[in-house]
């Protein structure tokens, strides 16, 4: 009996290791899972005046986060990612490629003076009005962001709970 009831709590503490490191369900329902290769896409600034595309970013790694001016989690992003990439990352081997674009009543007005309010410096790039880049990874959740390394492959995602928790944006 000792011998069944110690196989059940080892089967017991594999299943429950096994389940704390499975990641978020909702990533399974992206365009891109972890090590395929992300199709080159091209975003534009809020401001217009800057087009940015994967494949010139060859060599760089790629941080794609999908945000709104509207939800809590975006929010709290916004507030570390803000000073953080201004003070830490510039320069660095990393393009911030920061998604809002036409969720709910985010608009081009509604960003600019979101961008302004709080005193952000990144560059804000908007989706065009059909969504095409939010579509092509196949976003379900605000927010998403994507790791993409210097080759083009998907290296992390992270759906709905904050970049900070990405093993691979430590």
């Amino acid at each position: 009996m000792k011998k069944i009831v110690r196989i059940i709590l080892m089967i017991l503490a594999v299943f429950s290791i096994s389940f704390s490191n499975e990641r978020d369900p909702r990533e399974q329902k992206l365009t891109y899972l972890i090590g395929e290769k992300v199709d080159n896409f091209e975003v534009t600034s809020l401001d217009g005046k800057k087009t940015i595309s994967l494949d010139k970013l060859k060599g760089k790694k790629v941080f794609l986060n999908f945000t709104t001016t509207w939800c809590p989690d975006c929010i709290k992003e916004k507030e570390i990612l803000g000073p953080e990439y201004v003070e830490k990352y510039k320069g660095s081997n990393i393009e911030f490629i920061v998604v809002f674009g036409p969720y709910k009543s985010d608009d081009r007005e509604k960003v600019k003076e979101y961008m302004e309010k709080n005193g952000y410096t990144f560059t804000p790039y908007y989706d065009t009005e059909g969504k095409d880049l939010y579509n092509q990874f196949g976003v379900i959740n605000i927010p998403t962001t994507f790791l993409i390394n210097e080759e083009g492959v998907l290296e992390d995602v992270n759906v709905e709970s904050g970049y900070k928790d990405m093993k691979y944006f430590k």
